[in-house]
C-alpha cells in the first residue's frame, strides 16, 4: 500500500530560528503613523545545507502604545525554515531613545523646567516644551522648587489614549555678575523674613 511521499526533505524539515533585534524608537516618533525602516542579519541555508547570515530590509509601524522594553513578535519575518519548515518570528525590544528634554517614566514625560525665583514667588505665565508642540503654562505665585505641575494628554500614547506631562519646577539663581543692587535687594528680602529656616526640619524625622 502507498504511504504517500515522504521525501528525505519531509524528514529533515526544520522551523527557522527566531531572531530578536533592539528597535530604537525616539519619542516623536511614538506619536506617528508613519513605519519605520529597519534591517537585520538573517540566517540562511545554502544549497548544500550550510548556514549563511542575509540582510533583510522591513517596514514596520510602531504600535500605539508601546513602552520601553517592550517585545513585538513579527511572525513569518525570523529565519526562512528548512526544507518543508515554517520560518521563525523577527522580536523587536522596543527601546526608547533618551530625550534632551524629557524623562519618560511609564507613559508618562517628566520636564525639569527652570524658573526664575521671582517667577516662583509673583507667579507667572511660561512657554513650555511638549512633543507635539510648545503650550502656555501658569506658575502660581509661591511655587516651591521641586513641584510638580500635571499637564493632562501631553504624554506618551497609550493603547486608549495618551500619559500625561509632569512638569518639575527648579528654581534657578541668577548668574554670579548680579549688581550691587540685586544684591541690595536681596539682602532686604532676608531682612523681611528673619525667622526663616528652610533646613529647619532637616533631621527631625520629618517632625515639626
Amino acid at each position: 500500500s502507498s504511504r504517500g511521499h515522504d521525501s528525505s526533505e519531509d524528514f529533515y524539515s526544520s522551523r527557522g530560528q527566531d531572531v530578536e533585534i533592539d528597535l530604537p524608537v525616539f519619542l516623536e516618533e511614538t506619536l506617528k503613523d508613519d513605519k519605520k525602516t529597519i534591517q537585520y542579519q538573517l540566517p540562511k541555508y545554502d544549497e548544500s545545507g550550510r548556514v549563511q547570515q542575509v540582510k533583510k530590509t522591513l517596514k514596520v509601524k510602531i504600535p500605539k502604545g508601546v513602552s520601553h522594553g517592550e517585545r513585538i513578535r513579527l511572525k513569518g519575518q525570523g529565519g526562512p525554515g528548512y526544507g518543508k519548515g515554517a520560518a521563525g518570528d523577527l522580536y523587536l525590544r522596543i527601546k526608547l531613545v533618551p530625550h534632551p528634554d524629557f524623562d519618560a517614566v511609564g507613559h508618562d514625560l517628566h520636564l525639569t523646567l527652570p524658573v526664575a525665583p521671582w517667577e516662583a514667588a509673583l507667579g507667572a505665565k511660561v512657554t513650555v516644551p511638549t512633543l507635539d508642540g510648545k503650550i502656555s503654562l501658569s506658575i502660581q505665585p509661591g511655587s516651591q522648587s521641586g513641584q510638580r505641575l500635571r499637564v493632562k494628554g501631553h504624554g506618551l500614547p497609550t493603547k486608549s489614549g495618551r500619559g500625561d506631562l509632569y512638569v518639575i519646577l527648579k528654581v534657578v539663581m541668577p548668574d554670579k555678575s548680579e549688581t550691587e543692587k540685586a544684591r541690595t535687594l536681596w539682602e532686604n528680602l532676608q531682612k523681611q523674613h528673619p525667622g526663616f529656616d528652610p533646613r529647619a526640619t532637616m533631621g527631625s524625622g520629618g517632625k515639626s
